[in-house]
């Protein structure tokens, strides 16, 4: 009986060992599962930032091309208005040095 006792206790203990491995391994496998899908989200995030940087960029020059652009029409108009100021006002010049030379 006591031998009887002494197998069912060390039968037991095996139980609980192999269980005990048991469950060691599923936390394992839970654990590397976790890491993968935290690892997966990561890059899902880092790409939708990156499009997102992307975006930001895109939007940036293209309102910078558009300001660059802008002043560039200004410009344009203020040397053709002083063009034309110039051409009113070389007859008169042209006169002025003629009379000074005679």
């Amino acid at each position: 009986m006591v031998q009887e006792t002494l197998r069912a206790v060390k039968e037991a203990e095996e139980q609980a060992e192999q269980k005990l491995q048991d469950a060691k391994g599923q936390c394992d496998a839970i654990l590397a599962k976790a890491k993968e899908e935290a690892e997966t989200a990561r890059e899902a995030a880092k790409k939708e930032a990156q499009a997102q940087a992307d975006v930001a960029m895109e939007q940036a020059k293209a309102k910078g091309q558009e300001t660059m652009d802008a002043s560039l029409k200004a410009a344009e108009k203020e040397i053709a208005a002083l063009k034309a100021l110039a051409e009113q006002k070389e007859g008169a010049a042209i006169k002025a040095i003629i009379s000074e030379l005679v």
